[in-house]
């Protein structure tokens, strides 16, 4: 057998304070601007963004590809807070590549995983420390942040899976997570009716 180089075996060190790997590949920084498709209050969104353009989440990633397989660890840290009534978010998407699951870890803070099919049925896994969640495949899926504290977790996933973040970008989720009366709340998106 000749192995290749990317053949050999590969470890990263997790810091469970800062929710980032080491070496990291690469990351990305996703600004209420970036995200303005998603929420529903358009003056409250275009507010924040001339007040800075504030940060709502990070993405580190790794992936671990050789030659016959490709799997990867993503590790996501939202930041608290809202925009209007609605909390900060994950863009949300589902696969690229419809037959891939993923797996989520949650290792800091608390929120929601939200997930739904593409016919618009919906369902909402409350997170805590702890918590794992299976992704099965055709489910978009998107992350709130209902805490005080950045909410982090670790995602394992195949690289082909890709993104498709259009039908979200289009009609977003079936139900939006928004803070009543100081707790989080699920209300009908009105592009769903």
């Amino acid at each position: 057998m000749n192995l290749k180089k990317e053949d050999y075996p590969v470890t990263v060190l997790y810091d469970f304070d800062l929710g980032e790997f080491s070496p990291k590949e690469r990351s990305v920084a996703r600004k209420v601007s970036d995200l303005s498709p998603m929420f529903h209050d358009k003056a409250a969104t275009e507010a924040l963004i001339k007040q800075g353009d504030p940060l709502v989440y990070e993405i580190f990633y790794y992936g671990f590809k050789t030659s016959l397989s490709d799997m990867a660890l993503g590790t996501t840290r939202i930041q608290p807070g809202k925009v209007g009534d609605e909390y900060y978010m994950t863009k949300g998407h589902f696969h690229a590549a419809e037959n891939q699951p993923e797996i989520y870890f949650c290792v800091k803070g608390q929120g929601n995983l939200l997930m739904q099919t593409i016919e618009g049925e919906f369902l909402a896994e409350r997170w805590k420390v702890g918590t794992i969640s299976h992704i099965p495949p055709m489910w978009a899926h998107r992350v709130v942040n209902t805490g005080n504290e950045p909410l982090v977790f670790v995602a394992s996933y195949h690289l082909s899976a890709g993104h498709n973040y259009g039908p979200i970008e289009e009609k977003g989720f079936r139900k939006l997570l928004v803070e009543r009366n100081g707790k989080p709340e699920f209300v009908l998106n009105e592009q769903w009716k």
